[in-house]
C-alpha cells in the first residue's frame, strides 16, 4: 500500500478534530456550559484552526475583550478565513482594540464580502448605501451588493425557515 493514503489521513486528523471540537464548544455554550465551550474554542484555535479562531475573537469581542478578539480574528484572517476577516475589518472600523482605520476596515470587510461572508456584504451595501467605512456614498454600488446579500440569504436554508415563522406571524 502506497504511503500517501496514511500521510493524507495523519494531516486531516487535526482538521477533524479542530471541527468536532468547534461543534462541541458551540453545544456547549448553547447548554450554557461557557467554560467547557470557550476551552474547546481556545484549544482548537490555538490548534490554528482559523473557524475556531474567528469563533473564539468573536465571543471575545462580545465580552468587551478587544484586544485579544483582534489577535484571534488576525490569525484567522491571515489564513483567509472569512469571518476572521469581517471581524477584524469591524474592529478595525471600531476602533476596538487597535486604533480606527477605515483604509483597512475596508480593506478586511471587502475580502470578506468577497468570499460570500453575509454579514461583510451587508455591511458593504449599507456602507456603499450611507458612505459609511469612508466610502462615498454610491447607489449603484449599493444595490449591487444588496442583490449579492439577497442572494445569499436565499440561498440558505435557514433563511427559508425564518420566512415561514414570518408568514406565520402575518396570518395571525
Amino acid at each position: 500500500m502506497p504511503a500517501w493514503p496514511l500521510l493524507l489521513l495523519f494531516l486531516t486528523l487535526p482538521a477533524a478534530a479542530s471541527e468536532q471540537d468547534v461543534a462541541s464548544a458551540d453545544a456547549a455554550i448553547k447548554a450554557g456550559d461557557l467554560i467547557t465551550g470557550m476551552n474547546l474554542l481556545r484549544s482548537a484555535a490555538a490548534a490554528g484552526f482559523a473557524p475556531a479562531q474567528a469563533r473564539y475573537g468573536e465571543i471575545l469581542d462580545k465580552a468587551e475583550e478587544d484586544k485579544e478578539a483582534v489577535v484571534w480574528y488576525r490569525k484567522a484572517a491571515e489564513q483567509g478565513n472569512a469571518a476572521g476577516e469581517f471581524g477584524l475589518g469591524m474592529q478595525y472600523a471600531s476602533g476596538e482594540g487597535l486604533p480606527k482605520d477605515m483604509q483597512r476596515a475596508l480593506e478586511w470587510v471587502r475580502r470578506a464580502a468577497e468570499q460570500g461572508n453575509q454579514s461583510a456584504v451587508e455591511t458593504l451595501a449599507m456602507a456603499y448605501r450611507g458612505g459609511g467605512l469612508g466610502l462615498q456614498a454610491d447607489t449603484a454600488e449599493a444595490a449591487r451588493w444588496a442583490a449579492k446579500a439577497a442572494a445569499i440569504r436565499a440561498a440558505d436554508p435557514r433563511q427559508a425557515l425564518v420566512k415561514q415563522v414570518d408568514k406565520r406571524k402575518e396570518r395571525k
